[in-house]
C-alpha cells in the first residue's frame, strides 16, 4: 500500500501502520460476511473501498491516514438457479420484492416463497407477506392445483389472476439502502418505485453473485496487508525502545 508524503511532513509509520490495519478489519469483516452468504439467493456482495485521507497533527504536522471509506453493494444479478418449486422466483435487472414485517416494508432480491396458514405468499425464511404493486399481500385460494407468475409478476391460481408480486426500485442503492440481516434492505426515506425494467422467472432462484474464490483470494491479500502493517508496528516498537536504553545509560 503506497502512502504519499509531502516532504514537509512529519509522522511515526506506526500511525500509518494503525490506520491501516483498522481499515484491513474492515475489509476482512465484510469479505467474511460475503463469504457466509455466498449459497443466500439474492444476496449481493460488498466491497470495501480505501482512500488516503489527511489530518493536521501537532505543531502543524500532516499526519496521512489510510482508512475504510464506504462499502459498496455489487448489485449485479446472480446466476439462475432452477429449483423446480412453483413458489421460487428470481429477478432479472432492476428491482427489489417488497416484503411486509414487524418494522415496516422492507426490500429483498430473495425470491424463496411459500403459503402460509392463510394462504398469503410469504418468504420461506422469516416469513414476511409479499406484497403486490399496492403494498397489500397476495392470498392464494385453498385447493388450487397450479400457480403459474409470470415475468412481469402476474400470480394465476388455476388460470385465474389473483395477483401482481410488486418490484420496485430505488434510486440510491449504496448509501441509503441498508442491510438489515435475514437478507432485508432498508430502503430508509427513499421513495419507492414500481421497476420498469426486470424480468421474473418462476421455478427457480437467483443465486448469491458472490464469488468463493475471489473473496478467498481477498481475504489471503488482507492478512498479508495486516501482517505487514504489524511488522511496521513491531519495528518501531523495537526502536523505540533502543533509544529508551541509550537514553538511561547517557543519565
Amino acid at each position: 500500500m503506497h502512502v504519499h508524503k509531502p516532504s514537509h511532513s512529519v509522522q511515526k509509520p506506526n500511525v500509518v501502520a494503525l490506520s491501516s490495519q483498522e481499515a484491513q478489519w474492515v475489509r476482512l469483516a465484510t469479505a467474511t460476511n460475503n463469504l457466509a452468504n455466498a449459497n443466500t439467493p439474492g444476496f449481493k456482495s460488498h466491497l470495501v473501498k480505501l482512500i488516503n485521507t489527511t489530518q493536521k497533527g501537532k505543531e502543524g504536522r500532516v499526519v496521512h491516514f489510510v482508512s475504510a471509506n464506504k462499502s459498496l453493494r455489487n448489485v449485479a444479478d446472480g446466476s439462475y438457479r432452477q429449483t423446480g418449486n412453483p413458489l421460487d422466483v428470481s429477478i432479472s435487472g432492476n428491482g427489489y420484492f417488497l416484503v411486509q414485517t414487524s418494522k415496516g416494508n422492507k426490500l429483498t432480491r430473495n425470491g424463496q416463497f411459500a403459503l402460509n396458514n392463510d394462504g398469503e405468499l410469504v418468504t420461506a425464511t422469516g416469513s414476511y407477506k409479499v406484497l403486490d404493486q399496492g403494498n397489500s399481500p397476495i392470498l392464494i385460494p385453498k385447493g388450487v392445483k397450479s400457480i403459474v407468475i409470470h415475468p412481469h409478476g402476474g400470480v394465476y391460481a388455476d388460470a385465474v389472476l389473483v395477483g401482481k408480486i410488486g418490484v420496485f426500485s430505488v434510486h440510491d442503492q449504496q448509501e441509503q439502502l441498508r442491510s438489515l440481516g435475514d437478507n432485508l434492505l432498508d430502503p430508509g426515506k427513499q421513495q419507492l418505485a414500481i421497476s420498469a425494467k426486470y424480468y421474473i422467472k418462476q421455478f427457480g432462484l437467483e443465486d448469491s453473485n458472490v464469488s468463493s474464490v475471489k473473496e478467498s483470494i481477498l481475504m489471503i491479500e488482507i492478512l498479508r496487508q495486516f501482517e505487514h502493517a504489524q511488522k511496521i508496528i513491531d519495528e518501531q516498537e523495537q526502536s523505540s525502545k533502543k533509544v529508551l536504553n541509550v537514553s538511561s545509560k547517557n543519565v
